[in-house]
């Protein structure tokens, strides 16, 4: 019988630990700080190698102290709605990366963030890296909550041979301009644009938000606006009635239903003209398991129509409060290291990510290896009006209501107003 307690004892101290190290992390038996990080940045995701880089690298750093251990979750939707759950329940990661999704306000709803303006401001080389839009980004009240790594200037990708081959010379300047090339590409019989709808339906997202930021100084004010509560807009109206037009007419087959690995599948294997994304994308364009050799040669890069870039720091990573003082502290050094000015020059090099801070220059080795950010760049900073994305500045819960929604609008069971309408009513559920 004592053997049977004892065996009870020592199994239900077994299953606390690894309860504890599975929910956010804990000590092992050495007494080493684990740190559990779920990410979407896995698999074919394109910062994946920057992730896994990191991780390695601040495991060696902080070896015997520290050690992330890497949770993957597929899929940046998959992603939200885990984090989303763990807010629910009060069960959060030690670091939680923003994403492009706004997930600090709603952490910071429940009270479940840590405060890094102490820390910040005790670290001159950690503070000078925060630019003046990172700092709005990541802060709320004079305070700072979150530190950014990326900056998220976006454009859109085209196909050189394939836009030739309709005969356009050169990337639209205005929407007008944009519609009659989709009309020249279908006409030559192909298919101008990779779209989606499922995991909140990135692809898309970015054609609309572009299309609203440049119908007028009101689009403008509206993209720039956090958390807005009302998207029964005439500016967003039109915009999704446009994107309605593309689903009918000027995408593939399967973009409804279909989430951003099929968008960039279609694009990266010739099957469509343009792509609106990232440079973080640019490193697919010559990886030979993805497209075929010389396809990098192919590729453009362009502003929006209308003069518009997204410009915007990716909201970044944020501590959240955790019993073990030991683990919260661990989870400040990884935030500060995945920010920090190298891993902010190990993104850039690798996979062509952007910095957030202006502070960190683009070295000659990333100019040589990433010719056609260099270019973007150059149309960006001439770009004459700027805006964060739609999805970084809703609620999280529209995510999915975008996801939804938007099949039902292509096949046209919706229409653009009653959209909107939804999204506003999602919008609401916050309040």
């Amino acid at each position: 019988m004592k053997n049977f307690f004892r065996l009870a004892v020592v199994c239900l101290g077994i299953f606390g630990l690894c309860a504890s190290l599975y929910a956010g992390g804990g000590r092992d038996r050495s007494g080493k700080i684990i740190i559990n990080y779920p990410t979407f940045q896995t698999g074919v995701n394109t910062a994946a190698p920057v992730i896994e880089q990191l991780i390695t690298e601040f495991n060696k750093q902080y070896e015997g102290k520290y050690e992330i251990r890497k949770e993957d979750v597929p899929g940046d939707q998959n992603y939200v709605d885990k984090i989303s759950v763990q807010l629910g329940t009060g069960d959060m990661p030690p670091v939680v990366y923003g994403g492009g999704y706004n997930l600090l306000d709603p952490a910071l709803a429940r009270n479940v963030v840590v405060d890094l303006t102490d820390a910040v401001n005790a670290d001159p080389a950690w503070k000078a890296l925060y630019s003046d839009a990172a700092m709005v980004t990541n802060t709320r009240n004079g305070r700072i909550y979150a530190s950014s790594s990326e900056g998220s200037v976006i454009g859109y990708f085209y196909n050189k041979e394939l836009f030739a081959r309709a005969g356009i010379t050169a990337p639209a300047k205005t929407w007008t301009e944009f519609f009659s090339q989709c009309e020249r590409l279908k006409a030559a019989g192909i298919i101008p644009l990779s779209m989606d709808t499922a995991d909140s339906a990135w692809v898309s997202m970015l054609w609309m938000g572009a299309m609203v930021a440049t119908e007028n100084t009101a689009g403008l004010d509206f993209m720039k606006r956090m958390m807005p509560d009302n998207y029964n807009t005439p500016e967003m109206i039109k915009a999704v009635r446009q994107i309605q037009t593309v689903f009918r007419s000027y995408t593939t087959v399967d973009a409804v239903g279909g989430g951003y690995e099929h968008a960039a599948n279609n694009f990266l294997s010739g099957q469509t003209a343009m792509i609106a994304n990232g440079p973080w994308m640019m490193g697919d364009f010559s990886d030979t398991t993805k497209t075929s050799a010389g396809f990098a040669d192919k590729v453009g890069v362009a502003i929006y129509p209308g003069n518009f870039v997204y410009d915007a720091p990716i909201q970044g990573y944020f501590v959240t409060k955790q019993k073990d003082p030991a683990l919260q502290a661990a989870a400040v050094e990884m935030v500060k290291f995945f920010t920090s000015a190298h891993a902010q020059q190990v993104a850039l090099e690798v996979q062509g990510m952007v910095p957030s801070s202006p502070t960190v220059q683009i070295s000659a080795a990333a100019k040589q290896k990433w010719s056609l950010l260099v270019d973007f760049l150059n149309q960006a900073n001439a770009a004459q009006f700027r805006s964060d994305n739609l999805q970084a500045t809703m609620y999280p819960n529209l995510l999915d209501i975008v996801s939804q929604e938007l099949p039902r609008l292509a096949a046209g069971a919706i229409t653009p107003e009653a959209f909107c309408q939804l999204l506003t009513d999602g919008a609401a559920k916050n309040k």
